[in-house]
């Protein structure tokens, strides 16, 4: 039996990691996360995963402590995979 994904809402994301709801979508539109869209009726929800999550964080780490560019931090980070 296959295993499903934790997925996580916006709003339980900015209460734990303090990341804005603005910048996790700009994040979004440059592809740092990829949340999964859900239709709920004709609404549709972003769902992150712990992935996503883990990178959010470390980007933000990164950019507000590190003092790396966004640029910079995405580039470490692929690195490091």
């Amino acid at each position: 039996m296959e295993r499903r994904k934790k997925m996580i809402g916006t709003s339980n994301i900015i209460e734990k990691t303090g990341i804005s709801a603005e910048r996790l979508r700009y994040w979004e539109r440059l592809g740092i996360v990829k949340p999964v869209y859900v239709q709920c009726g004709k609404r549709k929800f972003r769902r992150y995963s712990e992935e996503d999550i883990h990178r959010a964080v470390l980007v933000k780490v990164l950019v507000d402590t590190e003092k790396y560019s966004l640029e910079g931090a995405v580039k470490k980070l692929d690195e490091e995979k």
